[in-house]
């Protein structure tokens, strides 16, 4: 998939992620956990590229270079796939979080809820595997999305979407048996949250969102855990470079 150069600001910088996406991605061809960490940690990157696109007065600035510095000192520190996948999905959580506070700001139901999910990742790193720490920051990513997406729905358009989603997320917790099947059921449900936030952002980019819909269905047929993995981040990816390139053209 290829798409126009972006048209704002950060339409360059935008570029040059997708492209150097591209390139990492061809260069671990045959390792499959290499293209996984490719597609989570460029979705890293985008969603951060989205909180300085949103934060005209500099408010979040503070926030989001905190995060950003964490994020490249734990992919520096990261001796194998579960440290790089610990550390892209933090990361993932710290940008949905700090978004999560922009989209939202003097909302108090909104506030709350943000902050029991915090609270419930700080408690997560306090014990459990790499892979089930990691499971519990992208379990905690889902609610914040959910936020985002029904705080955009404003004329409750997609509530039915929106609240088929969230019952599939609970559905899948519920028969889930390892981290691992925590970490594919979020993040399944992520990608299709994304669906839903980025048509709700611009329902022009419909088509493009469907082609990419279509590309994550087809690729989920491989049993494979890692391949499922590999789907679901490169999916996330090219989702939040087309919303995060959008938004910015708009901006």
């Amino acid at each position: 998939m290829v798409y126009p150069p972006g048209q704002g600001k950060s339409g360059e910088h935008l570029m040059q992620l997708w492209r150097a996406y591209l390139e990492q991605y061809a260069d671990s061809e045959g390792d499959v956990e290499g293209q996984i960490v490719v597609g989570a940690y460029f979705a890293v990157e985008l969603f951060v590229a989205l909180s300085r696109t949103l934060d005209k007065n500099a408010r979040y600035k503070g926030t989001i270079d905190q995060h950003l510095s964490l994020f490249n000192e734990g992919k520096k520190r990261a001796a194998d796939f579960p440290d790089h996948l610990q550390n892209a999905t933090f990361s993932l959580y710290n940008s949905l979080n700090t978004l999560a506070h922009q989209f939202t700001e003097e909302n108090n139901q909104a506030s709350a809820l943000i902050g029991r999910v915090d609270e419930q990742v700080h408690l997560s790193t306090e014990s459990g595997s790499q892979v089930e720490r990691s499971a519990a920051a992208l379990r905690a990513c889902f609610p914040l999305l959910s936020l985002l997406s029904i705080t955009l729905d404003e004329d409750g358009l997609m509530t039915g979407a929106i609240r088929q989603i969230e019952q599939r997320f609970a559905a899948g917790a519920a028969a889930a048996s390892s981290g691992w099947e925590h970490v594919l059921n979020a993040l399944y449900r992520i990608v299709e949250m994304v669906q839903i936030f980025a048509l709700l952002t611009d329902a022009e980019l419909k088509d493009q969102i469907n082609q990419i819909a279509s590309r994550f269905k087809d690729e989920d047929q491989s049993k494979e855990l890692s391949l499922k993995l590999r789907n679901g981040f490169c999916r996330l990816f090219e989702l939040g470079h087309l919303l995060v390139t959008d938004v910015d053209a708009m901006l």
